[in-house]
């Protein structure tokens, strides 16, 4: 069992594994039987994101209107259902979680709602994409992961085709990038990535961390526009509180062909 930062103040265990919700002075973190946080809330503020990647994660939306239907793929504590509830009052979120304890505990310790705009699919997530409708999300998030890494179904050859499929004509998907050290992994996920994303995909590294958040487009990536994306990441820093021209600024570095 590992060592936390914290007092462990819930535990249980399902067929997947551990999970673990830690307490800090000042945040609540979820642990799936590893070091690595899948989910980090602050106790005073649960609607604001905590972790360097989520906040990575919403680059996205300097390139879109804002997203009236998101797609998550892996729900953890819930920090991203949360902010776009919160952020964008006519937005709604829908989440595809296989394991059913991770549902209760994000309602139960990570204050996830349970609303008309907040709907959970028990179930795999490739079956959820194979089964649904088409061209509904402005967004589709994947965030699938188990203790070591990626979750395998990730690595499927047909897995970003689907999820585009899933996607409205300007819409983008967003996943976290992180496999440990298992470097072909990775390298096999972002050649399937590119070729169902034919339009472009950027990659932001996460600072002082191993993993990488990709935006994939289902549209041409918007070339030499960046006074006109600064402006709109202007406007949504003052109304998230994240740093998005910092980021905007970050994501042209590591991508400067399309800036």
């Amino acid at each position: 069992m590992p060592t936390y930062d914290g007092t462990i103040i819930h535990s249980r265990s399902d067929e997947e594994g551990v999970i673990d919700v830690v307490d800090e002075a000042t945040i609540r973190t979820l642990y799936f039987g590893t070091r690595a946080r899948q989910s980090t809330m602050f106790l005073r503020d649960p609607n604001a994101l905590a972790l360097a990647y989520t906040k990575c994660v919403m680059t996205s939306l300097v390139f879109i209107e804002e997203p009236r239907a998101v797609l998550l793929l892996g729900l953890g504590g819930g920090s991203l259902a949360k902010f776009f509830l919160h952020q964008f009052p006519v937005c709604r979120v829908e989440a595809v979680e296989k394991r059913a304890q991770v549902v209760e505990v994000a309602q139960t310790y990570f204050h996830l709602p349970t609303n008309e705009r907040m709907k959970v699919q028990m179930g795999d997530a490739v079956d959820f994409l194979r089964q649904e409708g088409v061209g509904e999300y402005d967004l589709v998030m994947v965030d699938l992961h188990n203790p070591d890494g990626m979750a395998p179904v990730v690595s499927e050859s047909d897995f970003f085709s689907l999820c585009q499929s899933q996607l409205q004509q300007r819409g983008i998907l967003v996943i976290n990038l992180w496999t440990g050290a298992r470097e072909k992994v990775l390298q096999r996920i972002i050649e399937n990535l590119n070729r169902s994303f034919p339009h472009g995909v950027l990659h932001l590294p996460v600072s002082g961390k191993r993993n990488t958040v990709a935006l994939a487009f289902n549209f041409p990536v918007p070339k030499n526009q960046v006074k006109a994306l600064r402006r709109r990441a202007v406007e949504l820093e003052e109304k998230t509180d994240l740093e998005l021209t910092k980021l905007l600024w970050e994501l042209a570095r590591f991508n400067s062909p399309y800036f």
